[in-house]
């Protein structure tokens, strides 16, 4: 299955992470740190538990936990633009 590059924006239209490599279709759930091409937020290297929130304009864009033994941003879908694939 080949992957899509996209990028993902908050409510407002900022930009959170570019060239994030998504790789099954459908909604965007959570976010592989190991997968982000561009960090706009410096969430790689951040603990578990963590909320993530838009540099710009302060909305919580998810919180960063494990998934699948992977350190990920889990998306809360009220602060980030719907993003499907």
């Amino acid at each position: 299955m080949a992957s899509k590059v996209i990028d993902v924006y908050c409510k407002n239209g900022h930009l959170v992470f570019g060239k994030y490599r998504k790789e099954k279709p459908g909604f965007l759930m959570k976010c592989y740190i190991d997968k982000i091409g561009v960090d706009h937020i410096g969430v790689v290297g951040s603990l578990n538990d963590t909320d993530v929130f838009c540099p710009e304009c302060k909305i919580r864009t998810g919180g960063i936990s494990l998934k699948h033994g992977r350190p990920s941003v889990i998306i809360n879908h009220g602060g980030v633009k719907q993003t499907k694939t």
